[in-house]
C-alpha cells in the first residue's frame, strides 16, 4: 500500500515493497564485473583487444530484451489484475446477495423463540490476534449441523452466513497460510461461520468452498419448497450463487496454471548475457563510471524480471500479491452489519503492507 504523500527523495530511497533486496546480489555482481572490465580495458592490465567488444550489437540486443521483458511483465500483470477483478466481484456479489435477501425479501425475520433451533445463534469471543488488538469476531455456538426447522426459519441469514464462510474457504484454498494472519487463519475464519456438523462435513470434501455453495443452494431450495421465496426471486439468488462459483473457478484457473517456464528462461538468460558483456563494451568510453552504468542496467533488467515473477502468482503470501485477508474481512464486516450483528473493523496496513 503506497503512502498518501511521499516526496521524490522518499520514493527514491524507499525499500519497503521494493524489489531491490531480492536483486541486490545481482546488482553487486554486475558492478563487480564493471570494475573488472575497467581494470582490463581502461587500465590495460591485460591485452585490451582480447576483451574489448564493439558497442553496436548491444543496441539491437537491448531492444530485444526490452521486448521480452515487456511481454513477460504484461502477461504477469494481466494475471494479477484479472485475479484482483475477480476478488472485487466476490465482494460485489456477496453484497448483492445480502442486500437482496435482507432488504428486498420481506417477512420471515428471525424470531427470538426460534433461535435455539437455528444455525445462526451468534456469540462473540475475543480473537487471539498477533498484533495484540482485541477484535470482536462473530462465532457460531451451535454444535449441530443445519436443522430443517432452523434452515426454514432463518434461511436468509443462513445463506448470508454461508456466503461469508465460502469467502473465507475460498481464500484458504487460494492462500492456505499468510504471515500477517497470525493465529487467526483463513481456516479459523471459515469455521467461525460453520457449525461443528458443517465443519465435519466439509472435512470430507475436496473443494470445501464449492461445497458451501451447495449448502447455500440447498437452503434456498428448502425455502422455495416451503413458500418462503417466490420462484423469480429464487432464480435471482441462484444466479448470484452461480456468480460466486464462476469467480472461484476463474481464480482456480489462475492458481493452477503457471506462466510457461520458457518465458522466464528466455528473459533471464538474455539479461544475464547482456549484463555480463556490456561492461567490456562501454569500459573504454565510460571509464570508471562503468560499474555505475552496469549496476543501473542490472537493476533495470533484473528488476523488471523479478517484478514479473512477484506478481505472476497473485495468491502467494508476498507483499505485492493480493490482499485476500483484507478483502475477506470486508465481506464479513459488511454482511454482519447488514444482519444487525457486531461487525469487526476492516484490516489496516502494517508497515504499508496489506495482505
Amino acid at each position: 500500500v503506497k503512502q498518501q504523500s511521499m516526496s521524490f527523495l522518499q520514493l527514491f530511497v524507499e525499500m519497503r515493497g521494493s524489489i531491490v533486496p531480492a536483486i541486490l546480489p545481482h546488482i553487486f555482481a554486475s558492478a563487480s564485473l564493471g570494475v573488472i572490465a575497467c581494470m582490463i580495458i581502461h587500465e590495460r592490465m591485460f591485452d585490451e583487444h582480447a576483451f574489448k567488444i564493439s558497442l553496436g550489437p548491444f543496441t539491437a540486443l537491448g531492444v530485444a530484451i526490452s521486448l521480452f521483458l515487456g511481454f513477460h511483465n504484461n502477461a504477469s500483470y494481466n494475471r494479477w489484475w484479472e485475479a484482483r477483478i475477480l476478488w472485487g466481484n466476490q465482494i460485489i456479489v456477496t453484497r448483492d446477495i445480502t442486500r437482496f435477501l435482507l432488504g428486498t425479501i420481506s417477512g420471515d425475520v428471525t424470531n427470538v423463540d426460534d433461535i435455539e433451533t437455528s444455525n445462526i445463534s451468534p456469540t462473540i469471543h475475543e480473537s487471539n490476534v498477533e498484533s495484540g488488538e482485541n477484535k470482536k469476531l462473530f462465532v457460531m455456538n451451535s454444535s449441530k449441523g443445519m436443522s430443517k426447522k432452523g434452515c426454514v426459519f432463518n434461511w436468509k441469514e443462513n445463506i448470508v452466513r454461508l456466503c461469508i464462510a465460502q469467502t473465507h474457504a475460498f481464500r484458504h484454498q487460494m492462500r492456505p497460510n499468510c504471515k500477517m494472519d497470525g493465529t487467526n487463519t483463513a481456516l479459523c475464519d471459515r469455521n467461525r461461520f460453520l457449525s461443528k456438523g458443517d465443519q465435519a462435513y466439509l472435512g470430507k470434501c475436496k473443494n470445501p468452498a464449492n461445497s458451501i455453495l451447495l449448502m447455500a443452494a440447498k437452503v434456498l431450495g428448502e425455502a422455495h419448497t416451503y413458500g418462503k421465496i417466490d420462484t423469480y426471486s429464487m432464480i435471482h439468488v441462484q444466479n448470484q450463487l452461480d456468480s460466486l462459483c464462476n469467480i472461484q473457478t476463474a481464480c482456480e484457473r489462475i492458481h493452477n496454471t503457471s506462466m510457461p517456464l520458457a518465458y522466464s528462461l528466455l528473459v533471464n538468460r538474455t539479461s544475464v548475457l547482456y549484463v555480463v558483456l556490456i561492461p567490456f563494451a562501454i569500459a573504454g568510453l565510460a571509464g570508471w563510471w562503468t560499474p555505475v552504468f552496469t549496476a543501473t542496467v542490472a537493476y533495470t533488467f533484473f528488476g523488471l524480471d523479478q517484478l514479473a515473477k512477484e506478481i505472476q502468482e497473485p495468491f502467494r503470501d508476498r507483499p505485492m500479491c493480493l490482499a485476500l485477508s483484507a478483502m475477506s474481512r470486508v465481506v464479513e464486516a459488511d454482511c454482519l452489519e447488514a444482519m444487525g450483528l457486531t461487525a469487526p473493523d476492516y484490516l489496516k496496513p502494517q508497515n504499508t503492507i496489506l495482505m
